[in-house]
């Protein structure tokens, strides 16, 4: 049974390496930014747009996750990778010497556009480059690049927000871009067959940049009804990208993306209940553990962070996991979320700290469990001939998730209650609102992976192995 070490072995350490780094870069950058943000609008202003740094970030993560299998197609995954962290270098040079808010956002956009590129071109060379025994083993790899940096990130924005120099935080990542880049021109394979210079899906690009832009504008807006219509609106432009992909020559999605008929359309609407889940769950923790459990803000944003741990916890110790037992990972990880979900909305402000930080923890884990064994059953059942396609667009489909999670969970809070008053009363009903539609997300989910294991049987030569 093949082990971490064998990612490593046969020539496949450059690649390992180069996928890992590219990761890392986009992983390290959202948990630096997110610690330093205070500090950069005291020294350039624009606090009103505070929260749309990370938004455009986000917008231009899904922008360009949704343009890597084109730009692939063009340009082969070498010379598009290259492309990816030039866009990402520049961006993060860019950011470091913004003199104001104007600049720092559209910079961030650039930056985020370049992060989606590698983060898609990563999951799509895994599918192409690894054998499915390694896949999962380099999936559980990715995953713990997230939780080093959910764990470092804090720290180290941290230490460049007390030093006043906030701009350090997106210089630190260049000398790492420069390692990648010359990895990835070295190492990366260079496929020539595909550059048939089609033409560039613009108009679905930009339905999906609009819908994700109407998402963010959705937690701005005043009144809950606007904030509602905003919502509608992004869930009808990302709907119109989805339809007229299936129709398109040069596709950005699986045919049958949205088909919860087919495999790939269950386990896509698992990729976003996921999403919504951990960002709905999370998203206010550091505010619950503050005023409700009176914790210092440095402990209260750590607890946001258990979650990662046990996300990979998970993807370490289940990666290995084959056959059956890959089958009960992924109706496994949905019924321990639902059950955390559960026990963290009837236990809400009742349950001590540690326990609460135990749930979240549990919670993590089936989220991991059933995130790395589902990425890797959609692409050993992705269609013939798009299984580039399927593995690409799984972070595109992902990041939609948290998107609408993060606008949903704050449509819901504020209806019930949570404005500029803030108490533990308040923020105790407020939670208490957002997990209970979690709860029922999770319901959802749940049922999404008993259909997902009805509508792709076991092999019978598989059942019963681990």
């Amino acid at each position: 049974m093949a082990g971490f070490a064998d990612l490593l072995r046969e020539g496949r350490a450059p690649l390992t390496v180069t996928l890992a780094l590219g990761i890392a870069l986009h992983a390290m950058d959202v948990f630096l930014v997110a610690t330093v943000m205070p500090t950069v609008v005291a020294d350039i202003g624009g606090v009103r747009f505070y929260a749309w740094v990370s938004m455009l970030y986000m917008v231009g993560s899904i922008v360009g996750a949704a343009s890597s299998g084109p730009l692939r197609s063009a340009y082969g995954p070498r010379h598009a990778y290259v492309l990816a962290g030039g866009l990402f270098l520049a961006g993060s040079l860019a950011c470091a010497v913004a003199p104001n808010m104007p600049v720092l956002l559209a910079t961030r956009t650039v930056q985020g556009f370049g992060g989606g590129l590698i983060v898609a071109q990563s999951m799509a060379l895994v599918s192409e480059l690894y054998s499915a025994e390694l896949r999962k083993l380099m999936l559980a790899s990715i995953s713990g690049m997230w939780a080093a940096a959910a764990l470092i990130g804090p720290a180290l924005g941290g230490l460049f927000a007390e030093a006043g120099f906030w701009r350090g935080a997106f210089g630190v990542n260049v000398p790492i871009i420069a390692v990648f880049s010359l990895l990835a021109a070295r190492h990366l394979p260079q496929v020539l067959a595909g550059r048939t210079r089609q033409p560039f899906p613009l108009g679905r690009v930009g339905l999906l940049g609009a819908g994700v832009l109407g998402v963010a504008a959705a937690g701005q807006l005043a009144g809950t009804p606007l904030r509602l219509a905003a919502l509608a609106l992004a869930l009808l432009l990302v709907g119109g990208a989805f339809a007229l992909d299936r129709r398109g020559a040069v596709r950005l999605f699986p045919r049958r993306a949205a088909s919860l008929r087919a495999p790939v359309g269950v386990a896509y609407g698992l990729f976003v209940t996921s999403s919504v889940l951990h960002t709905t769950i999370t998203v206010f923790v550091p505010l619950l553990m503050q005023q409700v459990y009176h914790l210092r803000p440095l402990h209260a944003g750590y607890f946001a962070s258990l979650l990662a741990v046990g996300w990979t916890a998970a993807s370490l110790t289940t990666a290995r996991w084959q056959g059956a037992a890959e089958r009960r990972a992924i109706i496994g990880g949905p019924l321990l979320i639902l059950a955390m979900t559960g026990v963290l909305l009837a236990g809400l402000g009742q349950l001590a700290a540690p326990a609460v930080g135990v749930a979240l923890v549990m919670l993590g884990f089936g989220v991991g469990a059933l995130s790395i064994h589902l990425i890797a059953f959609t692409m050993q059942h992705a269609s013939p001939g798009e299984e580039s396609i399927t593995a690409g667009s799984i972070p595109t489909v992902r990041t939609l998730g948290i998107a609408f999670g993060s606008a949903l969970a704050g449509v819901i809070a504020t209806l019930a209650g949570l404005s500029a008053h803030v108490d533990a009363e308040v923020v105790r009903r407020a939670v208490g609102a957002v997990y209970a539609a979690s709860l029922a997300v999770a319901a959802a989910q749940t049922l999404l992976a008993w259909r997902l294991l009805r509508l792709a049987p076991a092999p019978r030569d598989r059942v019963g192995r681990l």
